[in-house]
């Protein structure tokens, strides 16, 4: 179907176009509340060094330098397969980032974790922050590094509500809106087409001689009703 035959029936049938427009913002406004949104909770871990390389009463904020190394370790041994798996048994939706924080030139360690709802986002990022103490303190004592000399760590940041994030509602208000569309266009084309045969039966009960003629008239938009098959019957009876 051509773009023109189109315009000319949504002219034709206005009054379902319009309907077919609501109906479509009605599925872009379902599909925006029936799509569930992504949840994101975060939380940063501060590295801090080991007591005996702050002097008495010094600020262990100012040696914090060399300390990067260490959160690249932490990271991995939060993202080992063991915890890995005790994260998939707690929430198998829930995605995990544990690194370096790139917005931040100290040794800072992120945690961010995604998942379905917000109550499953702060629970798995509660047990990775829980978990980071152990796993700093295993990773020292694999090296024999005790008492004083470990390095050890601190809450920085934890975020008190998780944040939706991501496109998912966006993505599901536009596929009920194209859904919407091409269901109230498709409708449109055959009520449009059940309409004019239902006319052309009853134009041809009426006078069989110019069906065809009002027929094509009526597809294209021409107005004919009380026209031609008056001017039918009066040639008709002059013929007579």
């Amino acid at each position: 179907m051509y773009l023109s035959n189109l315009a000319m029936i949504v002219r034709r049938r206005w009054v379902l176009a319009l309907a077919g427009l609501g109906l479509t913002v009605c599925l872009a406004v379902v599909g925006y509340y029936v799509a569930k949104p992504t949840y994101q909770a975060t939380a940063s871990i501060l590295l801090l060094p080991p007591a005996s390389t702050v002097p008495a009463e010094g600020n262990p904020f100012l040696q914090l330098g060399g300390l990067d190394l260490t959160v690249d370790l932490l990271g991995k041994a939060l993202s080992d397969q063991a915890v890995t798996k005790q994260i998939e048994e707690l929430s198998p939706t829930a995605e995990t980032e544990v690194g370096s924080d790139p917005s931040s030139s100290g040794p800072i360690l992120r945690i961010q974790v995604q998942d379905k709802s917000a109550a499953a986002a702060i629970e798995v990022r509660d047990v990775l922050v829980d978990m980071a103490p152990s796993r700093l303190a295993d990773l020292q004592s694999t090296v024999g590094v005790d008492g004083g000399n470990r390095v050890t760590s601190s809450v920085l940041v934890v975020d008190a509500v998780a944040e939706p994030v991501g496109r998912d509602r966006l993505v599901g208000a536009v596929i009920g809106g194209f859904v919407g569309l091409g269901l109230s266009l498709i409708l449109l084309v055959l009520i449009d087409n059940v309409l004019l045969h239902r006319e052309a039966r009853r134009a041809e009960a009426l006078d069989p001689v110019d069906v065809d003629a009002d027929v094509a008239d009526e597809r294209d938009g021409s107005p004919t009703v009380g026209t031609r098959p008056a001017e039918a019957r009066a040639a008709r009876v002059e013929e007579s």
